[in-house]
């Protein structure tokens, strides 16, 4: 037998294979199957309207880290105009070292507030996706015993 080296899976016919599965068919507008899919439905949108706000609370932190980054370096530039050499580098050592504490400060929040929001979001996708499957698999054994009466 040759096989054809632009589809190495020539041989296998799929059709046969999925034939023989058996699989139960389910009717497409069972209202059970319907209601399960606008649960799914509605879970999405909860899900994304958490990734929206987490990620819109992110972007406020950002603005106001950067209007304070701003602000603090208006200041400090003012304050080291003042003094003489000696005190103003003394206090740009000063100053590094607050701003290093405030990146760091800064990062843990920045981190917290994503970790928060794809625990959340996960928590809520994975709920539903637990749920459907339960639905699923009550609405595959509902039309299993219709089909059973049937025949």
């Amino acid at each position: 037998m040759m096989t054809n080296i632009n589809n190495p899976f020539e041989f296998f016919d799929f059709q046969k294979m999925l034939s023989a599965l058996k699989m139960p068919t389910v009717d497409g507008n069972s209202e059970s199957l319907i209601n399960a899919q606008k649960k799914t439905l509605e879970t999405f949108a909860n899900a994304s309207k958490v990734l929206f706000e987490g990620y819109n609370a992110l972007a406020k932190k950002q603005i106001e880290v950067l209007n304070k980054a701003i602000s603090s370096a208006k200041d400090a530039t003012s304050e080291l105009a003042k003094g003489n050499p000696q005190q103003s580098a003394g206090k740009s050592i000063e100053l590094i070292q607050e701003s290093i504490v405030e990146a760091q400060n800064i990062a843990n929040d920045f981190s917290k507030i994503a970790e928060k929001t794809a625990k959340e979001s996960f928590e809520i996708l994975n709920k539903r996706l637990l749920e459907g499957l339960t639905e699923i698999k009550k609405v595959i054994e509902e039309e299993g015993k219709k089909a059973s009466v049937k025949n």
